[in-house]
């Protein structure tokens, strides 16, 4: 009976320590998983500060924009976010192809400009170049004749944890975007979002995507945008057909952005759909398998104008 006795407070203090080493095992791994995570983060943080760095700067000799006419209709203004499909990553047109120069808001100045646009990355061709003719164009969008001014801030590969989390380099660079726009008393009309390829590409969760855009979306009420939301269905990424099984995965994924975008429309009154320019496939439309080409960049203009006009039109009683 003793040497059973004594030997329970041995097997009792044995537990201890095993649990003491387990839970100490534990907290280290933490702490490594921690220290991967804000490593893998700096970099990120890095790039980002790079490429904003190396996106389209106005130039010196751009024109300013002539004085809107006192009796003539203001500019339609719009507010460009996202990444690389957003930007000037499509093929520019050459010579009398060009577009008319655009109107854009740098600063506290509005400039003309053509591609590749300012404060976006890429040194081709935009949707965006295209976007006044095809407004004109637009049969639903016959009461869309306002000029359209916008103010762009686009970078490739971006993720939506990019843009709404506060320490990102790219939050901050839209922080004093809108800042800077509120400083010159340029409130836009319309926020257009092209984005959602990067978060389809590394399996961002659609919870995880409707908490990023709710975050964001309090950080840009937070600077006094009101104004629709309109989000494109854009997560089509796929640079090579041969892989099949890649392909399939990425394509659930695609879905599960889609369906994130679908839900964040229902929960929030502020963002409404906007075009889905995942319907823009073929191979004529897109370059890579990605990014648009001029035929892409010429229909993704016309499905946005065809959104701005049915956000603008005036509800039916």
């Amino acid at each position: 009976m003793a040497g059973r006795n004594s030997e329970a407070p041995g097997r009792r203090r044995a537990k201890r320590w095993a649990a003491a080493f387990l839970l100490a095992t534990l907290l280290s791994a933490l702490a490594v998983w921690q220290g991967l995570q804000l490593r893998q983060q700096f970099r990120r943080d890095a790039w980002l500060r790079l490429e904003l760095a190396q996106r389209v700067q106005p130039a010196r000799t751009s024109a300013r924009c002539s004085p809107e006419r006192a009796q003539g209709e203001p500019p339609l203004r719009l507010l460009i976010l996202g990444q690389s499909n957003a930007g000037n990553h499509g093929p520019r047109p050459a010579g009398a192809e060009a577009a008319p120069p655009l109107q854009m808001q740098a600063g506290e100045q509005c400039i003309l400009a053509h591609d590749p646009l300012p404060g976006a990355s890429g040194d081709g061709g935009s949707i965006w170049s295209r976007l006044p003719a095809r407004l004109k164009e637009t049969p639903a969008g016959s009461g869309v004749q306002r000029s359209p001014q916008i103010a762009l801030l686009a970078l490739q590969s971006t993720t939506l944890d990019d843009w709404s989390r506060p320490s990102s380099p790219l939050n901050q660079a839209l922080q004093q975007e809108l800042r800077s726009l509120r400083a010159a008393a340029w409130t836009p009309d319309l926020v257009l979002w092209q984005q959602g390829e990067a978060d389809a590409l590394s399996g961002t969760s659609a919870g995880d995507y409707i908490r990023g855009w709710t975050r964001l979306l309090a950080q840009l009420q937070a600077e006094g945008v009101q104004a629709p939301v309109l989000l494109a269905r854009s997560t089509h990424c796929q640079r090579d057909a041969a892989q099949g099984d890649t392909n399939q995965r990425f394509v659930a994924q695609a879905g599960t952005i889609r369906e994130a975008i679908q839900r964040l429309t229902q929960q929030h009154s502020q963002l409404r759909l906007g075009p889905d320019t995942d319907t823009l496939v073929a191979s004529t439309q897109r370059r890579d398998g990605c990014h648009f080409s001029g035929q892409g960049l010429d229909a993704a203009a016309l499905l946005w104008s065809e959104a701005i006009a049915a956000t603008l039109q005036p509800a039916r009683p």
